[in-house]
């Protein structure tokens, strides 16, 4: 089941990679920020009912530490997709799994067989076709120019970070339940985002274009959210975010059919590539 439920959010994450790389043609990514993940708030009080009766009230530490996190990698994903092409930055997600192999042990004591190493050189691989064609310039020139992308600096950035709280999650979930603790996320996202840009001041913090383009992403993502929360308590992390990132093969595919962007065989092929190495470090969990 926790499997169903994986690839349904990759299906969501794809969508919502679309939209939001639309959506930053006409907004800011912080104003965006705020739009969908006010939306994707107001969605999920609607599930209030389904909320546990008791929490761990001990855990509400582990809640505003993931808020905080969790705001930062959404601005940088969103920042990353703004600056960046999407078939570029995305596949960087598939690193998840990849940091997910050390972050799982030092938190979670979760540990995975060596077959996964197999899975890591070939995300690694993988990152390199990514700019296969500057290999003329130089062995290494494929990743000094990923390197000097700076959404692909950001979209590495994010992985770290999500390699991380997806690890709290689980600890959160087991003591908010699901619903509740994608609520407490989404609320911590929110009033981040909305604190920022009051500092910052200049246009109105909410107009038509954050509540258009803000809620058909909030649903989505609060759809998502709540899949993922329901997977990883069925079964191990990396499992689940492993089948999660199979959603970078696809917004590739999106990034180059729909918005034209150059490169089209090595950025498939290397985004590829990485899915693969995501599915063996997902494999090597069952070995």
């Amino acid at each position: 089941m926790g499997v169903f439920l994986a690839f349904g959010v990759a299906l969501l994450e794809t969508f919502k990679d679309s939209m939001g790389k639309l959506a930053l043609g006409y907004t800011s990514p912080l104003r965006l920020l705020l739009g969908y993940k006010s939306s994707a708030l107001l969605f999920l009080a609607l599930t209030f009912p389904l909320w546990p009766s008791r929490v761990d009230v001990g855990a509400v530490h582990v809640a505003v530490l993931n808020a905080l996190l969790n705001s930062l990698a959404f601005y940088l994903y969103l920042r990353a997709i703004s600056v960046s092409p999407l078939s570029l930055t995305v596949p960087l997600l598939s690193f998840s799994p990849v940091f997910l192999l050390f972050t799982s042990r030092w938190m979670l004591g979760e540990a995975l067989p060596l077959w996964g190493i197999v899975g890591v050189l070939l995300v690694a691989v993988g990152t390199y076709v990514l700019n296969i064609s500057d290999i003329r310039r130089g062995f290494l020139q494929p990743l000094r120019s990923l390197l000097t992308e700076r959404g692909s600096r950001m979209m590495l950035a994010v992985a770290f970070i999500w390699s991380i709280t997806a690890n709290v999650d689980k600890v959160g979930v087991g003591a908010f339940g699901p619903f509740l603790w994608t609520f407490s996320m989404n609320l911590g996202i929110t009033v981040f985002s909305f604190i920022l840009l009051s500092v910052r001041g200049g246009k109105r913090v909410l107009d038509t274009d954050i509540l258009k383009w803000g809620g058909v992403m909030g649903v989505a993502d609060a759809i998502s959210a709540v899949l993922q929360m329901f997977a990883i308590s069925l079964t191990y992390v990396p499992y689940v975010i492993a089948v999660k990132r199979t959603s970078v093969m696809f917004s590739t595919l999106v990034g180059v059919l729909f918005f034209g962007e150059g490169r089209g065989g090595e950025r498939v092929m290397g985004a590829a590539l990485m899915v693969m190495g995501s599915a063996l470090i997902l494999l090597s969990s069952l070995l």
